[in-house]
């Protein structure tokens, strides 16, 4: 293999190996929890709290209505039993038990809206748990793809460091120092191809005198952007 294509081929493997490890950057970015799962986590969390909450202020609401209608009763037994004959404690009686009735509607108008909340919640925390379970399956899948992606770059790394490895023998040292110059100054494209008749990197016409030179040396710098240019 001649020094143009030498070169050349090394380029090659440099840009894959610069575009690989950018890609391998952005996977690390994005792996593990987006946001759209991070939000649809908080959103059934937080439906699940104001079910558990509707819920218990059921059970609670309808303790309260129990022990009040268990109390009425046993007041108005005592009422109606003849037992009791004192004029003052009839009428005390009497209003205990108009008070614990209008104490009772109270919290059976609390309880109906609680009811009403509790139906609510539990469609909200139904639409939650499904949104949540696509969202999670979604991320699932992107994640196994990413990381299926992840190995294959790493294996293609490996592959392009070894393949890498044999070619600066072929390469002198002050050419081999001029690339790596080049790649830094040029964004990582040092070595580019003739296309047509102009310089592949910058686009500008090449000189006869660039031609004879890359006929006899198999390389040449472009006289605009100083890039190698080779004749593959």
């Amino acid at each position: 293999m001649d020094i143009g294509s030498t070169l050349y081929h090394l380029q090659e493997l440099d840009t894959e190996k610069d575009a690989a490890q950018r890609r391998l950057s952005e996977i690390e970015a994005v792996l593990g929890e987006n946001e759209a799962l991070k939000r649809a986590r908080h959103a059934l969390k937080t439906a699940q709290e104001q079910l558990k909450k509707w819920s218990k202020q059921q059970r609670e609401l309808d303790l309260q209505i129990q022990s009040i209608a268990n109390k009425r009763a046993r007041s108005e037994k005592r009422l109606y039993s003849g037992e009791v004959t004192n004029p003052k404690e009839l009428t005390d009686l009497q209003s205990e038990i108009t008070s614990l009735q209008r104490r009772k509607r109270k919290l059976e108008d609390e309880l109906l809206e609680a009811m009403i909340a509790l139906e609510e919640s539990e469609n909200a925390q139904t639409q939650a748990q499904q949104h949540f379970d696509q969202t999670e399956s979604q991320w699932l899948g992107q994640q196994a793809n990413l990381k299926a992606e992840q190995q294959q770059l790493q294996s293609r790394l490996i592959e392009i460091q070894q393949a890498r490895a044999k070619l600066p023998p072929q390469i002198s040292t002050d050419k081999l120092a001029a690339y790596d110059t080049l790649r830094a100054k040029k964004s990582g494209l040092a070595v580019v191809k003739i296309n047509g008749d102009a310089c592949g990197g910058c686009g500008v016409s090449i000189t006869p005198a660039l031609k004879w030179e890359l006929r006899q040396q198999e390389m040449a710098y472009c006289g605009n952007c100083g890039r190698i240019i080779v004749p593959v």
